[in-house]
């Protein structure tokens, strides 16, 4: 991946010039120039959020450029989360090791798998060995599948004896707290791929529970072959029972999600907001060095116009001098004549 990168870069000026053309204070083609001032978002589906969730640049073609440069920013950060999936599977590798069965070989086999498949992204995106084109727009799903792979993996196989509803939800959490800190996409994709990731999760959880459950009173019911009233009532009473501690558990997982989501928008918005103030200096910065730029070249135009000025002046003056003594040589009566042109000026 290449390194940092500014907004106005070589090979990607060309991509974006056609779109996100601004016009500078001193280009005088195009009238009196853009403002770039920050304004509040008043339209779409974020009226419910706070003012400062909102914030976008007044001309529409300036805020494009900022996503653009926003995106950019964030990209170097994708391999921050391809080394938190790396050392997921590393722990997972290590906690199979330490406590070793046969059961834990396939287990051991897939985290492996995802661990050499992280190191080949990390390599890839490091040294930017894929086009842009296709690294911008999808590696970043292309991360969150596996990652979601490998928990659902590490969900099932690890824990196929006896689940629980609290099985990774802890991991499931803190990746959804990081693709908000660390994937190059905008707010709403970020959203759609984490609701997803929970709700697919707490699907698979409830259900997974729901048939062990079950099994276990079919199991129950089949060691009872005439039960007592009175065993069969306690039976129930104590599955239902059993049935509100893990919808309770659920609906905590469900909580947790959803504080992890909100947390996640909030440092989103934060980190927009320093992009923001950070796009803003560095177009500054630009227009700056433009107009100096332009201020030079303007005093190098000028110049060769003063400088033949001069020089005719002197061609003009040393001729007259030489006209001077000659009249004086010839005509020494008329030498009065030429006097007023010996100090002749532009």
């Amino acid at each position: 991946m290449p390194g940092n990168r500014a907004f106005s870069e070589p090979e990607y000026s060309a991509e974006y010039s056609a779109d996100y053309s601004v016009s500078l204070p001193s280009d005088p083609e195009r009238g009196v120039g853009r403002t770039h001032e920050v304004t509040v978002r008043n339209s779409g589906s974020c009226l419910c959020l706070p003012r400062f969730m909102r914030l976008t640049f007044a001309p529409e073609s300036l805020e494009n450029l900022y996503q653009t440069y926003f995106r950019r920013q964030r990209h170097e950060t994708l391999l921050v989360l391809v080394v938190f999936a790396a050392l997921f599977d590393c722990y997972v590798i290590v906690m199979c090791a330490v406590v070793y069965t046969t059961d834990k070989l396939a287990t051991i086999l897939v985290a492996s798998v995802g661990l050499a498949a992280h190191i080949l992204l990390f390599v890839l995106c490091k040294y930017g060995l894929l086009p842009d084109r296709i690294s911008r727009k999808f590696m970043p799903y292309v991360l969150w599948i596996l990652i979601a792979a490998q928990i659902f993996c590490y969900l099932g196989l690890n824990f196929s004896h006896f689940h629980e509803a609290s099985d990774t939800v802890g991991w499931q959490a803190f990746f959804v707290f990081s693709f908000f800190i660390t994937l190059p996409l905008r707010l709403m994709p970020i959203v759609l791929i984490t609701a997803v990731s929970c709700s697919i999760h707490t699907l698979v959880l409830g259900v997974t529970i729901a048939q062990q459950q079950q099994g276990a009173i079919n199991g129950e019911a089949l060691l009872r072959q005439q039960p007592a009233v009175g065993d069969m009532i306690l039976g129930y009473m104590d599955h239902g029972a059993v049935h509100v501690a893990v919808l309770v558990v659920i609906l905590s997982n469900v909580a947790i999600y959803l504080c992890t989501i909100t947390v996640g928008i909030m440092s989103y918005y934060m980190a927009d907001r320093k992009h923001r103030k950070a796009f803003l200096e560095a177009r500054q910065s630009l227009e700056v060095k433009l107009n100096l730029e332009e201020q030079s070249q303007q005093q190098r135009q000028t110049r060769p116009v003063r400088s033949s000025k001069a020089l005719s002046c002197k061609v003009l003056n040393a001729s007259c001098e030489v006209l001077s003594t000659l009249n004086d040589f010839h005509r020494p009566s008329s030498s009065n004549s030429l006097e007023p042109m010996q100090n002749c000026s532009l």
